[in-house]
């Protein structure tokens, strides 16, 4: 009785926020910047809209689309637990005040350094400056991609249809193949039918959720050439 009314309330608060994601002023600069360069505004568009399909009152019209429903609900959930899993890592036994004092060591390479080098030659201040920030980038940059591959490959990965083949794998069926119990002359003869379930490949290729392009902004060509 509650799940009518509960649906219909979510649906109704996520396509009010769906519309206002559509509203013109985002597109006006500087917020479209900001916008294209952060990956949590793709990611938040990406979720709202599988939210917005989940909790859609319209009733499934065949199994495989209640199947990606289910799909989708099981992706964000997984999400939302790593999330929290990471930042209860992050904020338990002082991890973040490690991580500051394990840099600022380093970053005591380097200022000394580049005030150093300042009082001997310009060319070897520039080069240094240049140099470590190209890493640095370079290594943002690989993290990021690595971030978003994995990102990708968990809103793609049907979780649902998986644990369902693992669990009930008759819910997934390929076809029935028969076998021979018994077979005697003047006797009727007698069979035994069984499910081929659906192999775990044709599971992924067939409830695997579509990509949403999330993937980093740069390409390592685009890169060389810049540097």
């Amino acid at each position: 009785w509650a799940s009518g009314p509960v649906c219909l309330l979510v649906a109704s608060m996520l396509s009010i926020i769906s519309a206002a994601g559509t509203w013109r002023l985002w597109n006006l600069w500087p917020l479209s910047f900001i916008r294209s360069k952060l990956s949590a505004c793709e990611q938040l568009r990406h979720r709202l809209e599988q939210l917005s399909l989940v909790f859609s009152t319209q009733k499934a019209q065949s199994p495989t689309q209640l199947m990606r429903k289910a799909n989708m609900l099981v992706s964000v959930l997984v999400d939302v637990a790593l999330g929290l899993l990471l930042l209860s890592w992050l904020y338990s036994n002082d991890r973040i005040g490690q991580l500051a004092n394990a840099l600022i060591p380093g970053a005591d390479l380097f200022i000394g350094t580049l005030l150093f080098t300042i009082l001997i030659f310009l060319l070897p201040t520039t080069a240094l400056y240049y140099l470590v920030f190209t890493l640095l980038r370079l290594l943002v940059v690989t993290v990021q991609g690595l971030i978003h591959l994995l990102m990708d490959f968990i809103n793609s990965l049907p979780l649902y249809s998986l644990g369902l083949r693992l669990c009930r794998p008759y819910r997934l069926a390929a076809g029935v193949k028969f076998r021979v119990l018994e077979q005697e002359a003047g006797r009727p003869l007698r069979l035994l039918m069984q499910i081929n379930p659906l192999p775990y490949s044709l599971v992924l290729c067939t409830y695997r959720l579509p990509s949403y392009g999330c993937h980093p902004k740069h390409s390592w060509s685009s890169l060389c050439c810049k540097l």
